[in-house]
């Protein structure tokens, strides 16, 4: 698994920088949908995050059952998050939309794991669920956006009220799944946090930046809201839990 996660790492270095994915085709191709560079800064500390996991999962101590469930698909999510970065090139989109959907669906696949399974330690807690709940949510709005600039990319006329409007219309899809998720899955609050993260950048550079589109901002800014309550309420509801059984 160690190996398998250098290789995601390796990945990062030999890929095209963030800096040219976030700045040039995807802003040019699709920039309605196109994420900022500081929305997609934390992929790095999330690839981390799993390596982090993968070491700690290993200690004598906590080798417990539910974490051998988890390492073949933890091995498959670090495979296939090396395949995707390296294919994150304008004439390589195709192929890496595939393999961004394989590890999106990887990682959905860890936390239905994890919301099944009760977790008795805090760290567990913490660790596990923070790092696949934050990298799966991220990633869904990641994926959502590459998908549409696959479309612009394919000669869609990213420019009309109609892409735009399609472009909103999937983005609140996404943001009412990601509410409801919130409250009926114990990852969920992570989900919510890490698909917020990217549509809160997507929404300031929109509104201010290269490619502004205020009409899909606005769109974006009430998903983005009714998300941000949606975590607020399940935060305060799991801090009064916690409170209550101590």
């Amino acid at each position: 698994m160690l190996l398998a996660t250098s290789w995601a790492l390796w990945a990062v270095l030999a890929a095209s920088t963030l800096v040219d994915v976030a700045g040039s085709w995807l802003e040019r191709d699709a920039f309605v949908s196109s994420v900022p560079l500081f929305g997609l800064l934390p992929w790095i500390g999330l690839t981390a995050g799993v390596g982090l996991y993968a070491i700690w999962q290993g200690v004598a101590r906590w080798r417990l059952e539910l974490h051998q469930k988890l390492r073949p698909w933890v091995l498959a999510l670090a495979l296939s998050n090396a395949l995707w970065v390296l294919c994150l090139k304008r004439e390589m989109i195709g192929l890496s939309l595939i393999c961004g959907y394989l590890l999106l669906v990887i990682l959905v696949r860890i936390a239905v794991i994890l919301g099944r399974n009760f977790l008795i330690q805090h760290i567990d807690r913490w660790l596990t669920r923070a790092c696949f709940g934050l990298f799966a949510g991220w990633l869904s709005v990641i994926i959502m956006s590459q998908t549409l600039a696959f479309f612009a990319i394919s000669h869609a006329n990213q420019n009309s009220l109609m892409f735009k409007g399609a472009s909103a219309l999937v983005l609140t899809l996404l943001a009412l799944f990601l509410c409801a998720v919130t409250f009926k899955n114990p990852m969920g609050i992570y989900l919510n946090s890490g698909a917020l993260w990217v549509l809160t950048w997507i929404i300031i550079d929109r509104y201010n930046g290269q490619g502004s589109s205020p009409l899909f901002a606005t769109v974006s800014l009430i998903a983005a809201v009714l998300m941000l309550i949606c975590l607020l309420s399940a935060l305060r509801t799991r801090i009064q839990r916690i409170i209550s059984s101590q």
